[in-house]
């Protein structure tokens, strides 16, 4: 990310007070020196602004661990190496994890910490009074704080909502915050983000930054996440139809979509940006992105039963690199040779979801049997885009048909995007899928364990676990 947002020499600077801890309980007052002094320039702000951003590349979040959460959580991956780190990644698998798998314990603190950046800039924009970019500079911050907000409400119900810097010992005594508030306070970030964000930035250096339709896409999950039909319909009705008509659209062909010779495509919504020819910016390949052995066979077979071959499934084919490396042909790229890093990018929304959200949105409030109404029209628009074959009402002739066409497309369309597991969740479809690759599960494992390292340090009645955990 710093070959288009440049992050200098600033990391270094903010490394006191920006640092990876071992708990979000380990920020540093906001009363200190380094905090106070580092903050004297528009230059400064938008520094602090790209280690929002910088958070997300890590390991900890987009670079691995959500993958292990998102992915092999759900019937899209299986872990198949039990010894592997002790099992840590297994046991999330298998769904016998307990409260102190590191997973969870690095995942929590890093969307923290990532909150706490987004937390300082926001704290700090007063310098920048009367100045146009300040707008931005909040929306942005605004856009990622929401971001990992709404990633920890859906992984662990009520959590504690920070919305300004705090110091030890506030942090010492926070609470977990109802699912209620923390939606509210996720969508009062999207509306600000959504009106004050650019639609495009006009420098190359500065793509890859939230943006307006960012915003409003997520703004779009966040409904649609809670059953918030008409608010999800409208709002996307206007992203497709008005607000960024000429801005998004679906690539042809579908490879095109994940290709690293088109990255920055007129699809990719919002995305985590990797450049493998810059030191520290580029990735390795994931585990679960490196053999399709990984794959649930069960994935496979839902491509073939359409009468036309989905150029979808070609996405999911090993392409070998090198002898430890056979990725899957969506996440395919080759070795630096300087750095010895891959560079593509995580998509974390597609122009493709934005259309199915929609159509999922239009049919819960009403079927409607016309083939020419917008449910049939944009979910037959993803399909055959792949080669898959259109829907008709006599195809899908009622509400719960066209439903369960909707989920099977996201299916079909996203594995490997992280976008599985909070699909099943947001569907109460998870126990039958699950029951399907031979796990049985209930309600409570819906929900991950608050990290048992989180758990001790905080120690009051308002900080407490996730049923069914107590005891692991």
């Amino acid at each position: 990310m710093k070959k288009y947002i440049n992050l200098g020499i600033a990391l270094a600077a903010l490394s006191v007070t920006m640092t990876s801890c071992d708990s979000f309980l380990d920020l540093k007052p906001e009363s200190t020196a380094s905090t106070v002094n580092f903050y004297t320039s528009e230059g400064d702000i938008d520094n602090a602004v790209i280690a929002c951003y910088a958070k997300l590349q890590s390991g900890d979040l987009y670079g691995g661990d959500l993958i292990t959460l998102l992915e092999t959580r759900s019937d899209n991956i299986e872990d198949q190496n039990p010894g592997g780190n002790a099992g840590r990644d297994y046991n999330i698998d298998k769904f016998t994890a307990g409260s102190d798998n590191a997973v969870f314990k690095d995942v929590w603190k890093a969307s923290y910490n990532t909150i706490m950046r987004c937390n300082t800039v926001l704290a700090h924009l007063d310098i920048l009074e009367g100045k146009s970019i300040k707008l931005q500079y909040e929306g942005e911050a605004k856009f990622i704080r929401a971001l990992m907000y709404f990633n920890l409400v859906r992984m662990w119900g009520d959590v504690p909502l920070i919305l300004t810097p705090i110091t030890t010992e506030e942090a010492r005594n926070v609470i977990r915050n109802s699912t209620s508030e923390v939606y509210k306070a996720i969508e009062e970030d999207l509306v600000i983000a959504k009106s004050q964000l650019p639609v495009i930035y006009g420098s190359d250096l500065q793509k890859g930054r939230a943006t307006s339709g960012a915003a409003a896409a997520l703004l779009g999950k966040v409904y649609l996440t809670q059953k918030k039909w008409v608010e999800c319909r409208d709002l996307l009705s206007d992203f497709i139809n008005v607000d960024y008509k000429n801005v998004y659209s679906l690539v042809n062909p579908v490879a095109k979509v994940f290709s690293v010779d088109n990255k920055l495509n007129p699809e990719m919504v919002f995305i985590v940006r990797y450049e493998k020819s810059i030191v520290d910016e580029g990735r390795s390949f994931p585990t679960y992105y490196k053999s399709a052995q990984l794959l649930d066979p069960n994935l496979r077979k839902l491509y073939a039963t359409v009468p036309a071959k989905d150029e979808r499934l070609a996405l999911l084919e090993s392409n070998k690199v090198d002898s430890d490396n056979s990725p899957f042909v969506k996440f395919y790229d080759t070795f630096d040779p300087i750095t010895q890093k891959v560079g593509f990018d995580q998509p974390i929304i597609r122009y493709a979801d934005v259309l199915l959200m929609y159509v999922e949105a239009l049919n819960e409030i009403e079927y409607n049997p016309s083939a020419r109404g917008d449910a049939f029209y944009y979910l037959n628009l993803v399909r055959t885009r792949s080669k898959a074959p259109t829907y008709t009402p006599a195809n899908l002739s009622d509400q719960e048909s066209f439903r369960q066409a909707v989920y099977l497309e996201r299916r079909l369309e996203f594995p490997l995007e992280l976008l599985r597991w909070f699909d099943l969740i947001r569907t109460e479809t998870a126990e039958e899928a699950l029951q399907k690759v031979g796990i049985n599960i209930s309600r409570n494992d819906y929900l991950y364990p608050i990290p048992k390292s989180e758990l001790e340090l905080v120690d009051n009645p308002g900080f407490y676990q996730n049923p069914g955990y107590e005891n692991k």
